[in-house]
């Protein structure tokens, strides 16, 4: 058996790829192009907002242009992307055009990798490897497991472009074929666990799959992982639905926590930003909103330390706490808010002052 390495949240590799290193520290931009696909996986956990529509997203950001995948990057100090759908070849042109747009913004050393369930010919494979593509993972049918006839050439073919090539597949039962295509060619395994999603749930339930008591990984996939590490010589890495929330989300949210944080916003561990809330009762009041500004500026609250955000006042959270007794009179609501550093993003947490 191959040597491997395991951590808390049960996300265990003999092998990682370049493109795995950067996503394992939050560094890695995920860019869905399309929620198009010619497949209909039974597995597939992609959400209603995704699932079958053409939308552009840059991590939990819709893209409309170049440049909001440019600024997505710079907020989280990407180093790395990671290119998905949907099928993102069924839009080659715009996947060219945003690798080339993402090595000339931050260099060869931005590090690209390609999510397909498609089968890209040499010509393909060469037009994505001149692009910058440095690393693609084909994702073959369930139904070609156990004996894909095309992949072992494809992987191939894949190599001999330059390019780092491997299969990326959920861990659900046995994979010989996917095994032998993977070690003839000298390529890598990425193993998923099985995910339950809202989209998803009906069809796994069906066909026996069950949910774990916590997450939303399925009750076996672990296991099934864990045989793919009996094969010799094997280069193989599985990463549990767990790790992905606890560790690549939070990381990446810390990144952009760090880097977007106004002077007001306190930084958390988990990737989240705390700052205090003034919300005048007759928030449609413009009267409202500057007669609190007076009070602050009389109070000589430093400018750089709140903001005029869509009706309301955002503020240190810290100075908030200090001048409630001054604020009273002004019929204000006042609240802590813990929040996602994403625009528009959920509230994680709102404590009244």
């Amino acid at each position: 058996m191959t040597e491997w390495e395991s951590d808390f949240t049960g996300s265990f590799s003999s092998y990682l790829s370049p493109g795995c290193r950067i996503c394992r520290q939050g560094a890695s931009l995920v860019l869905f192009v399309t929620g198009i696909c010619e497949r209909d996986c039974f597995y597939c956990p992609l959400s209603e907002g995704r699932r079958d529509r053409d939308v552009v997203f840059a991590n939990e950001r819709e893209a409309k242009s170049d440049l909001d995948i440019i600024e997505e990057a710079n907020a989280i100090g990407a180093l790395g992307t990671g290119i998905t759908g949907g099928e993102p070849l069924l839009k080659r042109d715009f996947v060219i055009r945003s690798i080339r747009s993402l090595k000339r913004e931050f260099g060869q050393d931005h590090n690209i990798h390609l999510y397909t369930g498609a089968r890209p010919g040499p010509s393909s494979l060469r037009s994505l490897a001149e692009a910058g593509l440095d690393e693609i993972r084909f994702h073959p049918p369930a139904s070609d497991w156990s004996d894909p006839r095309w992949l072992k050439k494809a992987l191939e073919d894949a190599r001999s472009q330059g390019l780092l090539a491997g299969v990326e597949i959920p861990a659900i039962g046995p994979a010989p074929g996917i095994i032998e295509a993977v070690r003839k060619a000298d390529a890598f395994l990425n193993l998923n666990e099985l995910e339950f999603s809202e989209t998803n749930q009906e069809a796994l339930k069906n066909l026996g799959f069950r949910s774990k008591d916590y997450g939303c990984g399925a009750v076996g996939s672990e296991s099934v992982a864990t045989e793919h590490f009996k094969v010799e010589g094997l280069k193989v890495h599985y990463c549990s639905s767990g790790f992905k929330d606890a560790v690549q989300l939070r990381e990446r949210l810390k990144r952009r926590a760090e880097r977007t944080a106004r002077p007001f916003d306190l930084s958390t561990d988990d990737g989240t930003l705390i700052f205090g809330v003034i919300l005048p009762v007759d928030r449609a009041g413009a009267g409202g909103i500057g007669s609190v500004v007076e009070r602050l500026v009389a109070l000589e609250v430093p400018e750089e330390m709140y903001l005029l955000f869509e009706g309301r006042i955002e503020i240190a959270g810290w100075i908030l706490e200090d001048i409630v007794p001054d604020l009273e009179e002004m019929e204000c609501q006042l609240a802590l808010e813990e929040r996602y550093p994403i625009e528009g993003g959920p509230v994680v947490e709102r404590i009244p002052l």
